[in-house]
């Protein structure tokens, strides 16, 4: 393995014996001299954390901000995504386990600072850097610097993201992250202790309100899996507790499964029951619902709240019109909509 440069991990605590602590993620990894933590993406090194995945990305790719899915954040965007390894999840259905189910010691990655980063931004004529692909916040010292960097040059920075990291750490990215989509695997502890194989939801949902407080723009993401976390009192127990904990008007977006890496005889999810999580959502008061993965273009419009008049008419990941006007409002009514442009 050759690193062409090594960058010292924050958020770890030095052990007795060479052993270190690492304080990223509720997961609180004690790791031995030349062993890798449970996301195989940070490793002690002579008795130092080190952040495997700095500079260092197995993924880049200019992309539609709405494939996150980001719908109400500079919606019709284009944004530059890059993907390192590594997770501190294991989801038995990850769809892109042949990256974030290796290590981060890979030779199959490319070296990219943040400069080198922004240079592709402005190359690919995009409005924002999405953290994204693998789980980015073990990748948590490259998104802080690259972060800052970013808006000093007005770009923005998107995070997606399955949100479990210790509240400490995500502090530091208040004020650096603009929007987030967080992938609520299931609304259940009992799926994530089986399914994800760490039982985080109470800490996942902590820091999506949390992050929500510090007026980070939030979308949430719930992948439909037949049997697993597909039924309808959980789904509206979800959408009950987005709509009380925040508001009516953070947009959900209720995703299709496909049979992936350890769950290929869990058939695909009906297309019914997208449909019907997106009318139990509707029904418990919530005003932006989306659906994706679906087998046809989905049409995924946002209406205005006030008028009905449609915003931004999409199908799948292309925006069709706009009917804005001046800083976002309605063209039609003049009303303030939820979108940020």
């Amino acid at each position: 393995m050759i690193l062409v440069s090594l960058h010292e991990a924050e958020f770890y605590k030095k052990l007795d014996g060479g052993n270190v602590h690492c304080l990223l993620c509720p997961r609180l990894c004690k790791i031995q001299p030349g062993q890798l933590g449970n996301c195989k993406s940070r490793k002690n090194i002579d008795g130092k954390l080190f952040a495997l995945g700095y500079n260092r990305f197995t993924s880049v790719h200019d992309d539609p901000i709405e494939k996150k899915p980001i719908y109400h954040y500079k919606p019709g965007t284009s944004t530059m995504s890059f993907g390192t390894a590594g997770c501190n999840l294991h989801c038995d259905y990850c769809q892109n386990w042949s990256i974030s189910q290796i290590s981060a010691e890979s030779n199959n990655m490319i070296n990219i600072t943040s400069i080198q980063a922004l240079e592709k931004v402005r190359n690919n004529n995009c409005d924002t850097i999405a953290y994204t692909y693998n789980e980015p916040l073990i990748n948590f010292e490259w998104i802080k610097d690259t972060g800052k960097l970013a808006h000093e040059n007005n770009i923005g920075n998107v995070l997606v993201s399955n949100g479990l990291i210790n509240k400490e750490p995500l502090s530091e990215l208040f004020g650096i992250i603009d929007a987030a989509n967080i992938d609520i695997k299931a609304f259940n502890q009992d799926f994530y202790r089986k399914v994800t194989h760490f039982p985080g939801l109470d800490q996942i949902k902590e820091n999506v309100l949390l992050m929500f407080s510090e007026g980070i723009h939030i979308e949430l993401t719930m992948l439909l899996i037949p049997g697993y976390n597909d039924n309808k009192e959980e789904i509206k127990q979800f959408a009950e507790w987005v709509l009380n904990s925040m508001n009516d008007k953070v947009p959900i977006h209720f995703s299709r499964f496909y049979p992936h890496y350890k769950m290929q005889d869990v058939p695909p999810t009906p297309v019914e029951t997208v449909l019907e999580a997106s009318r139990i959502a509707e029904a418990v008061g919530m005003k932006y619902v989306y659906t994706g993965n679906l087998p046809y273009s989905e049409i995924n419009s946002t209406i205005c709240q006030n008028c009905g008049v449609t915003l931004v008419e999409r199908a799948g990941y292309s925006i069709k019109k706009k009917n804005l006007g001046k800083n976002a409002s309605c063209k039609k009514c003049g009303e303030p909509s939820d979108l940020i442009i």
